[in-house]
């Protein structure tokens, strides 16, 4: 089967669970091609089953995906599955979202698959987690990831349930959170310990961090609050509210 998937991931949550997911796939015949939406990616026209996931930005997928897929996803009637990857189930029907835009567009809605993943966000009242936490959630993470693809292959998907609770709502909830974090995204600098390697510049998902005339890092009023600025800079140079916050880095839990 020709698949497809597609995904945006702030810090590697998101794309972890694609990798995992097409290496499963692969391994049991399929021809399968991930890219993130960040490249603008374009779906096959002959693609047999579409797979796209994104994280959860409070309670919704980041509205940086939906509109991707509304300007970019054309009219298809071919099988999907949607995930989201999130620090909680509480926020599972996020992934609603998606399976909503999809359906409407034509694509047939074989699962909605919600992975609860490591915090990468954990500004004032959110922890970080421990790593035997992390190391349980991405066991889990695998085992559901195994079943769904087990299904798959047994032509045991099916319909998912078109009871998509809350779409508007939380289509609402993304968009003012996008507001919001354009505002919060003020609050980031860098501090002494700044090299200039241009990393956080190259890898901003939204373009919002610069090289001013003074080849100093400027921070605009486009941020998403991915905080892939943070966890990716080698020197841990870039702060929020001039606090510097421990790295998240998904790769170091991942048993080669």
């Amino acid at each position: 089967m020709k698949i497809n998937i597609l995904h945006f991931s702030g810090t590697g949550n998101t794309k972890y669970v694609a990798d995992y997911l097409g290496e499963k796939l692969v391994n049991t015949g399929h021809d399968v091609k991930i890219n993130s939406i960040d490249t603008n990616p374009t779906i096959d026209e002959d693609v047999e089953l579409l797979i796209l996931g994104g994280p959860i930005y409070a309670g919704n997928v980041p509205e940086k995906m939906i509109r991707w897929i509304l300007r970019n996803v054309q009219d298809k009637n071919v099988n999907c599955i949607v995930y989201s990857t999130s620090a909680g189930l509480k926020n599972a029907n996020g992934v609603d979202s998606l399976a909503k835009k999809l359906d409407k567009k034509g694509y047939n809605v074989l699962a909605k698959e919600t992975y609860v993943m490591p915090r990468n966000f954990y500004f004032g009242k959110y922890p970080k987690n421990t790593t035997q936490e992390v190391q349980d959630m991405i066991t889990n993470t695998n085992k559901q990831i195994d079943i769904l693809v087990d299904r798959l292959n047994k032509g045991k998907l099916y319909l998912a349930d078109k009871e998509n609770k809350g779409v508007l709502g939380k289509d609402l909830l993304a968009e003012t959170f996008s507001v919001m974090a354009k505002f919060m995204g003020k609050n980031f600098s860098v501090d002494e310990d700044c090299v200039k390697c241009g990393i956080c510049v190259k890898n901003c998902p939204e373009k919002n961090i610069i090289f001013d005339d003074k080849k100093e890092i400027k921070f605009l009023n486009k941020c998403m609050l991915c905080t892939r600025c943070i966890h990716n800079c080698p020197k841990n140079a870039i702060n929020y509210k001039n606090n510097k916050y421990a790295q998240y880095n998904l790769n170091k839990y991942i048993k080669k």
